[in-house]
């Protein structure tokens, strides 16, 4: 396990990977923060500029700008009562609540915490998860792809 953690780290710290990292987050930023644009429609007009960028680095990109989003829409939230995307929708009156008692900082901050502890805990199930789940997939039979298809349309 520590072997295959340190491939993945050697595969991410190129340059490339990097660079597309840090412009992607600050294209998640600022689509997140502008109030109507969500997470989901980040990805979709970053999609076009992935084509051109090696996999792991689309890949960086694309989970980069859609974290930074999520997390960016608590800042029209906080300030302006205007969640910025549905994910900041269920907090914004407190958020702004806070922000009127001069209490911004406290609760952007708790934004941020709040989503790299979800965003690292998630990531450390699906870690664990994938796998068996995987095995499960592997054993599917027509039977289960209808019923996955069929739930699926509805």
């Amino acid at each position: 396990m520590l072997n295959t953690l340190m491939e993945a780290f050697a595969l991410i710290s190129t340059w490339e990977v990097i660079i597309a990292l840090l412009a992607a987050s600050v294209y998640g930023l600022v689509i997140g923060s502008l109030p109507g644009l969500s997470a989901t429609m980040a990805t979709v007009l970053l999609v076009p500029v992935t084509f051109y960028l090696s996999p792991i680095a689309a890949i960086a990109t694309i989970v980069a700008a859609s974290t930074m989003a999520i997390f960016s829409g608590d800042i029209p939230g906080a300030l302006l009562r205007i969640p910025g995307t549905p994910a900041s929708a269920a907090y914004a009156d407190e958020a702004y609540a806070m922000t009127r008692k001069g209490e911004a900082e406290l609760a952007l901050g708790a934004g941020v915490w709040f989503s790299a502890v979800g965003g690292i805990a998630g990531t450390l199930s699906l870690m664990i998860l994938a796998p068996p789940l995987a095995e499960v997939a592997l054993s599917f039979s027509t039977f289960e792809y209808f019923w996955l298809a069929f739930l699926g349309l509805m």
